[in-house]
């Protein structure tokens, strides 16, 4: 076997000796003892001030988009972005000013439509005034009571609160009895009230906003190009928003040209499209109210309540009526040529007695408007063949159009063929001549 030598002690001990400088030294705890770069303590400010400056700009790009959608509009009769530029693609440069509009309202109010009129006059009270909404759409507020089944004048005292001048007029025959509703005479009386340059024709139940003025210009800065804006009713976006094609807005004195509303049509019918058909060959142009900005906020509209007992064929009979009788008697005596209906000043009382706590609201009592309807101007016997002529509504609707009567206009040969009382009646108006 081998023998292997002994080491000396000295060995032995230097052998189990600890090898010093091998790894770092650790503390108590154990964990590196490494020296490091103090760290600064950390901010908040920076953060915050961060999200300051997105929720501002994010502010501020709202209230951009909020103010761009209140001028820009590219509804029927909106101008698009060129409102941006100060521009209009027709030239209606001239800003409408609310100072240079009166709303002229009129209505025969009966019961069933307070709770609409209520919220037409509220709606007219908040356009009355300015706000980041936008700005107010006129400064002036006339009220025909045409001799109404309901308190008109109670409901005017109930919500008109705001510092806009409101003229209340409540029209009587001569005699101070109530009035079958006339719309054309009631509508010619609170015109000729009107002392700023502009009117904005709307109805007892017509929804009006702020904004509304923006968006509608009706001039051009050197007054070479003239507009009057009108709801027509092929614009509309639904069944109630066609109601709003009686409203209307033009200077008063392009009204007054076309001696305004045809005050010989005195039933259910063709008085407002007889009023722009004048006013167009007047040499007015045509367009579109503009009725919602480009927010898709309404500026004008009509509000919903029941409608009369009258049935769609009974309007389209009566208008058909009134057709044909003001294009035949306009041809012989135009109406703008003609007188209107007088009125007088009865007194300026205020019902009961009572002034109104608003300083801004006036009240007074008319009498008068006596004038003959075109029924009457053509006689009874003519008046009874044109009822004949349009009895029957799915034909009437297609007859005497663009100035059109039986002399000249379309008749349907169809109808001619089955209703032998149509057909004689026909036969006999046209003997009667142009």
């Amino acid at each position: 076997s081998h023998v292997f030598p002994r080491a000396s002690r000295a060995a032995i001990v230097s052998f189990r000796r600890p090898i010093r400088n091998m790894s770092p030294p650790v503390s108590d705890e154990g964990a590196f003892l490494l020296r490091r770069s103090p760290v600064p303590a950390t901010s908040w400010f920076p953060e915050v001030r961060s999200i300051l400056l997105g929720a501002v700009c994010a502010c501020a790009c709202v209230v951009a988009v909020t103010q761009l959608g209140q001028v820009v509009c590219f509804a029927p009769g909106g101008a698009g972005f060129h409102t941006l530029l100060g521009q209009n693609p027709v030239g209606l440069t001239k800003e409408l000013q609310p100072e240079t509009v009166t709303l002229v309202a009129a209505c025969k109010m009966v019961n069933e439509r307070i709770p609409a009129f209520q919220t037409a006059i509220q709606s007219w009270a908040a356009a009355a005034t300015d706000s980041n909404a936008g700005k107010r759409s006129f400064d002036r507020v006339i009220i025909v009571d045409w001799s109404s089944d309901a308190n008109l004048w109670q409901q005017v005292l109930n919500f008109w609160n705001v510092a806009t001048p409101l003229d209340f007029y409540r029209v009587g025959d001569a005699s101070g009895n109530k009035m079958d509703w006339v719309l054309s005479k009631a509508y010619n009386f609170g015109f000729e009230k009107v002392t700023t340059d502009v009117i904005l024709k709307v109805d007892c139940d017509t929804f009006i906003a702020r904004g509304l003025l923006v968006l509608n210009p009706i001039e051009s800065t050197d007054g070479s190009k003239k507009v009057f804006r009108y709801g027509d009713y092929r614009a509309a976006r639904d069944d109630n928003e066609i109601h709003i094609n009686g409203c209307v807005m033009a200077t008063k004195q392009t009204m007054k040209n076309v001696n305004y509303y045809d005050e010989r049509l005195q039933q259910y019918g063709w008085d407002d499209t007889n009023f722009y058909d004048r006013l167009f060959a007047s040499g007015a142009t045509p367009m579109n109210i503009t009725r919602v900005n480009g927010a898709g906020k309404t500026m004008i509209t009509h509000v919903w309540h029941p409608h009369s007992d009258a049935t769609q064929d009974e309007r389209v009979v009566s208008s058909c009526q009134n057709r044909c009788a003001i294009n035949h008697v306009e041809r012989r005596n135009a109406w703008a040529g003609l007188p209107r209906s007088v009125f007088w000043k009865n007194d300026a009382r205020f019902p009961g007695g009572y002034a109104p706590e608003n300083k801004h609201i006036s009240f007074e009592n008319h009498r008068g408007g006596a004038l003959p309807s075109v029924e009457e101007v053509l006689g009874a016997e003519t008046a009874g063949l044109i009822e004949t002529f349009c009895k029957n509504a799915e034909y009437a609707s297609t007859k005497c159009h663009n100035g059109c009567d039986w002399s000249n206009g379309y008749i349907p040969r169809e109808e001619l063929a089955f209703d032998a009382e149509v057909k004689r009646a026909t036969a006999q108006l046209q003997a009667l001549g142009a």
